[in-house]
This record gives C-alpha cells, sequence and structure tokens, in this order.
C-alpha cells in the first residue's frame, strides 16, 4: 500500500474514532452499521467499536513506519 494511501486511511480512522468518542460521550445510541465500512463484524457499543478502531490506527501506524 502506498505511503499516501496509508494518510489517508489513517486520517479517515481519526475522524472516525473522534466521532466514535464524542457520540459515546454525548451518550448516543450506537447504530449497528457504524462499523460496516472497515469490518464485517456488528459492534452493539460503542466502547467495542473504538476498540477496533484504534487497532486500526496502531497498524496503520506500525506500517507508515515500516516504510
Amino acid at each position: 500500500m502506498s505511503h499516501a494511501n496509508l494518510k489517508n486511511r489513517l486520517a479517515y480512522f481519526e475522524g472516525r474514532l473522534e466521532e466514535a468518542m464524542r457520540r459515546s460521550a454525548a451518550k448516543e445510541s450506537h447504530p449497528r452499521d457504524f462499523d460496516s465500512g472497515y469490518t464485517t463484524e456488528t459492534f452493539k457499543t460503542w466502547r467495542e467499536s473504538i476498540a477496533i478502531i484504534k487497532e486500526r490506527i496502531v497498524d496503520i501506524e506500525r506500517q507508515l513506519k515500516a516504510d
């Protein structure tokens, strides 16, 4: 994957993390399709969504450092 593509993915997941944390803090209900763009699993809580997004960010950062 190209460096530019990794940077774009990182920005995407950072935005999703910010949104998930904001919505979690606001006590909004978790929509079933919130994570549909990056996993086939269906999460029921913001905590689960935030955890998978953080995993994706760490993986992307690891790939960027390897370049």
